[in-house]
């Protein structure tokens, strides 16, 4: 299942980690971003500068690597760090629309965008686990359900099979 981020304050140096590692990012009007470990003497991980490029773009990151910027909620949501303005009710509803959704279908998305989001990873085996994870979700019984809830106008009850 995705991972829901409530960034409601300060999210530098490892709170900045902390929210990258999710999926999605909610920042608060309070929230800041920042990773200052330049004045610090510091490194950080090159998992944890790939993926704030992968989110942010390369500007953003040399911006909050390299001058040590910090940026504010709204600033960071223009930039793609995070995902949507709001507080932590706004945080909470996201993710329990998402647990609406069907399960297999949100895994296959997770699983590809995480894959082609590391550089395009197109190993043989790669491409084949994600073509047998798509081939699932179009043969699960969800679909069915999916359907039949869009036909009755009604909330499907996925069960992820």
């Amino acid at each position: 299942m995705p991972v829901v981020a409530a960034v409601t304050g300060p999210a530098i140096g490892g709170g900045l980690q902390l929210a990258l590692a999710c999926d999605l990012r909610v920042a608060a009007p309070e929230a800041v971003f920042g990773l200052p470990t330049a004045r610090l003497g510091l490194a950080v991980d090159p998992w944890t500068i790939e993926r704030l490029v992968q989110i942010a773009g390369g500007g953003t990151a040399r911006s909050l690597l390299l001058a040590c910027a910090t940026l504010d909620a709204t600033t960071a949501h223009a930039r793609g760090l995070a995902d949507t303005l709001g507080d932590r009710d706004t945080a909470l509803a996201l993710a329990a629309d998402i647990a609406t959704m069907a399960p297999l279908t949100l895994a296959y998305n997770k699983r590809t965008a995480n894959a082609f989001g590391r550089g395009g990873d197109t190993a043989p085996g790669v491409v084949a686990d994600l073509q047998a994870e798509f081939d699932a979700c179009w043969q699960a019984e969800d679909i069915t359900e999916g359907r039949t809830a869009r036909a009755e106008k009604r909330t499907p009850a996925f069960r992820g099979r």
